[in-house]
């Protein structure tokens, strides 16, 4: 009888290998699942095929799953040589980290889902899908000016656009901060740039990217990329709608723009708002055009629409060949449809006329947690065959408020406000928006839809909860591109991700960082075990130049997990992953 020599390597997808007498079981997986135990007696030959997150064991001469009778006279398990970037030993490197005061609280909840994200604030969102990802455009609300002074409600100084973006409507990848408006942004000839909306569109084969803004309250600007998120230019060097712009001149808001490419392709704008001297009923303020080819020029003349008790804030949506156009009602008292909600109309045409259909959303700040009330501004969004709602609230400026170190500098008048998202019932066979209470929206937020792949290249600045951390964005000078990464701001600061998948396991983590310290990766945010939730310590050479680190991991994660990158030191957090 021939015995059989047989040599294992191991790889981060696997089996886990028993070594028996006379024969090896080997324990497959699927889904994160065993499924099954299969006790192998020798083979004249034998090879580990990975397919659908299985492993099939079989015979080259014979085909699959054939198994002979026999005596396996010896095995080898090889496993990977990783070498490691660390110059210390993990419990030296534990030592180290362990000097370290770790702040384990977060201003955004652990678990929570709302605000989209809690290491800085954006207001005024529009939702944008784009090659499965939901990107998110925002006003740059934000604390401080240039020279580091607190900005009490400062909306004269916001000239940026925020973008964030996920595939899960969890985890967000953060984008920047874009330079938009004023010297140093895309539009120079704009003061400022407020209440985004966005859309692509193919021209010429290739995929071009618009953002429309709003220049204060006294035009709509555009500005162009070849990327959902940037970098951004001017194409035409002016406003595209103006107090010029035929029957806009007594409009007394020009901004809030929303979009629409209708199905033939052709687009559409949507602006306008204000009561100044106009019929608070009736104030007649919104407007519609469409859209030239490029998607840069109108034509003809601006619509008016008539929305009852108009404040700001347009929205539009196709929905069941319907035109659903939304928007914001004033602060006059009237029972329908109320103070400053988020109110619609229908059409069968896209520059109407419309007519008047009701209220569909609360003000999201008579939620009990949402901060306080205040402006409101939505979007409807439609995602993964789901419908959204896009709003802002004040809770996590309520929540820096009642931490020591905010308390006595955030005002609470200070106008800081933050995404959030909730999910909206929608009617497509009768074009009904169905009415979202501020009772059904929740801190909780929405689920999330896909679990979190951590073996490709994700960005440092990709993250579902954090604390101590901002992120750095910056426009290549010779070169066109926009990069991001995280800031580690003080020791101790920490990133959070949910429902991250591991499969059948990982043998190895690598990034690209630099700053000083040690990084502790971790699957709960208050390791208790030192064995059974932390992954790895990570030496970070302390340099002025990005480094890339590879470690093994000390334990193999299986399943799906939430995963914690806690800093000993301030850092710089480009990219990272497992393998």
């Amino acid at each position: 009888m021939k015995k059989l020599n047989i040599v294992l390597l191991l790889s981060a997808f696997m089996p886990y290998v028993y070594a028996q007498q006379n024969s090896i079981s080997f324990v497959t997986w699927k889904d994160g699942n065993p499924t099954s135990v299969h006790a192998v007696n020798s083979l004249d030959s034998i090879t580990f095929q990975k397919s659908d997150g299985t492993i099939t064991l079989w015979n080259m001469a014979e085909g699959n799953d054939t198994l002979k009778t026999g005596v396996i006279d010896s095995m080898t398990i090889v496993t990977p040589q990783i070498t490691s970037t660390n110059r210390l030993s993990d419990d030296e490197l534990k030592s180290l980290f362990l000097q370290t005061k770790v702040d384990n609280t977060s201003y955004k909840k652990l678990g929570n889902h709302n605000p989209l994200m809690g290491h800085k604030f954006g207001a005024d969102p529009y939702g944008m899908e784009y090659n499965g990802r939901l990107y998110i455009y925002m006003t740059d609300d934000h604390m401080f000016d240039s020279n580091g002074n607190f900005i009490d409600g400062g909306y004269s100084d916001i000239r940026n656009i925020s973008i964030i973006s996920s595939e899960d409507l969890v985890n967000w990848t953060d984008h920047g901060a874009q330079h938009i408006a004023g010297s140093s942004g895309a539009a120079k000839w704009a003061n400022n740039s407020w209440a985004p909306a966005a859309a692509y569109k193919n021209i010429d084969g290739k995929d071009r990217f618009f953002l429309y803004f709003a220049d204060n309250g006294g035009g709509i600007g555009v500005v162009t990329s070849d990327t959902p998120y940037g970098p951004w230019k001017d194409p035409i060097g002016r406003a595209l709608i103006s107090k010029g712009t035929p029957n806009c001149g007594d409009v007394p808001w020009l901004f809030d723009p929303a979009v629409l490419i209708d199905d033939d392709g052709i687009a559409y704008l949507y602006f306008g708002g204000g009561t100044d001297g106009k019929d608070a009923a009736d104030p007649g303020t919104a407007r519609c055009v469409q859209l030239g080819e490029d998607m840069i020029s109108i034509v003809g003349t601006p619509v008016q629409i008539r929305p009852p008790y108009l404040f700001e804030d347009s929205g539009i949506n196709k929905v069941g060949g319907k035109y659903l156009y939304s928007y914001c009602s004033n602060w006059t008292y009237n029972s329908n449809p109320g103070v400053a909600r988020i109110a619609y109309m229908k059409s069968d045409n896209p520059l109407g006329p419309f007519t008047y259909v009701g209220a569909f959303f609360d003000n999201p700040g008579d939620a009990s947690w949402a901060g306080g009330g205040g402006n409101n501004h939505h979007a409807v969004v439609k995602f993964k065959d789901r419908y959204y709602m896009l709003y802002h609230t004040r809770v996590l400026k309520a929540a820096m408020r009642r931490s020591p170190e905010w308390s006595s500098i955030i005002t609470d008048n200070a106008e800081l406000r933050s995404t959030c998202m909730s999910e909206l019932s929608v009617d497509e066979n009768r074009s009904v928006f169905n009415y979202l209470s501020a009772s059904a929206i929740t801190e909780a937020g929405v689920e999330q839809i896909k679990t979190f792949d951590p073996y490709v290249k994700n960005e440092g600045e990709t993250m579902a909860w954090c604390k101590d951390v901002s992120t750095s964005y910056t426009v290549g000078k010779y070169i066109v591109r926009v990069t991001i990464t995280a800031e580690i701001d003080k020791p101790g600061g920490w990133i959070g991700l949910s429902n991250v998948d591991f499969k059948n396991g990982a043998n190895g983590f690598t990034a690209r960082i630099k700053g000083k310290g040690v990084l502790r990766i971790s699957t709960k945010k208050t390791p208790t075990s030192f064995l059974s939730t932390i992954l790895a310590y990570v030496e970070i050479p302390e340099t002025d130049n990005y480094t890339i680190v590879t470690v093994p991991l000390m334990k193999m994660p299986t399943g799906t997990v939430q995963l914690f990158f806690h800093f000993s030191d301030t850092c710089s957090f480009d990219w990272w992953s497992f393998f």
